[in-house]
């Protein structure tokens, strides 16, 4: 499927918000949650931005990683570097099992072929504010719409793997495997691979070229289940699963289990 381009708007001039954001506020609420069911194993606490899990919860003597999203935040993110004139995934990046999958999705050849001007982030030894304009001018936000399978294979790809997922608004989906048993929905809808310029610090003049994925909200039917229990969904963790008591060990699907 061929992307499209985007053109840059006055918004993306200004900084990225501070201090916690409204994905690690609502990872927060859901731990709240699980802690005063007892479904939170001990010394567990919000991962953040990082390459772990977002969490664990209980369930039939095991502990099972969990994400935990936001809808309208990012669900992974490369860092972009600027190689022998053409852009390349950066070994930086806080996701490196990533770029294996989006190699195979071929979308870096689609970024170079539609970004072909010289990035002055990558090459002027001091960059100024007329800089980070000039890349967030010329360099618009190139889209290309996708399934949620990237999103799942991501997910799949991590140590541990994540074969659950709570959504704002959505509710718990299941990726690859219902390794539990838990008999949720599978997440399913579509998503949006999306390379752009990302001021992080306009103070500090400071951007980066990335590549994330952002769900299509729309696209995703909500689930049955739900730790919130909103809009009549059901929790996701009966009780005659025996979910808070005994003795736990952390438990996990992969892709090898889910094709046996």
């Amino acid at each position: 499927m061929r992307s499209e381009v985007i053109t840059v708007s006055m918004k993306r001039r200004e900084s990225v918000a501070t201090g916690p954001n409204k994905g690690i506020r609502y990872e927060t609420q859901i731990y709240d949650i699980l802690k005063a069911r007892k479904l939170l194993p001990d010394g567990v606490t919000p991962a953040g931005a990082s390459d772990k899990p977002d969490g664990y919860f209980l369930c039939q003597h095991g502990e099972y990683p969990l994400e935990i999203k936001d809808p309208r935040g990012d669900f992974s993110q490369i860092e972009l570097d600027w190689v022998k004139h053409q852009f390349c995934y950066s070994s930086r990046s806080r996701n490196p099992k990533f770029i294996p999958l989006l190699e195979k999705a071929k979308f870096l050849d689609e970024v170079n072929k539609t970004w072909t001007k010289i990035p002055r982030k990558f090459t002027k030894p001091i960059l100024t504010q007329t800089d980070r304009y000039w890349d967030l001018d010329n360099f618009g936000d190139i889209r290309r719409r996708i399934s949620t399978q990237l999103i799942e294979q991501f997910y799949n790809s991590k140590t541990p793997p994540v074969n659950y997922m709570q959504i704002g608004g959505k509710g718990f989906y299941y990726m690859f495997s219902d390794v539990a048993k838990l008999n949720v929905p599978q997440l399913k809808g579509e998503a949006i691979l999306r390379a752009r310029v990302k001021t992080r610090d306009s103070k500090k003049n400071a951007y980066g070229f990335l590549v994330a994925i952002k769900l299509v909200v729309g696209s995703l039917k909500p689930s049955t289940h739900d730790i919130e229990e909103k809009a009549g969904r059901l929790f996701p963790f009966p009780k005659d699963l025996d979910c808070s008591s005994g003795t736990q060990k952390r438990r996990f699907g992969s892709l090898c289990e889910f094709f046996k």
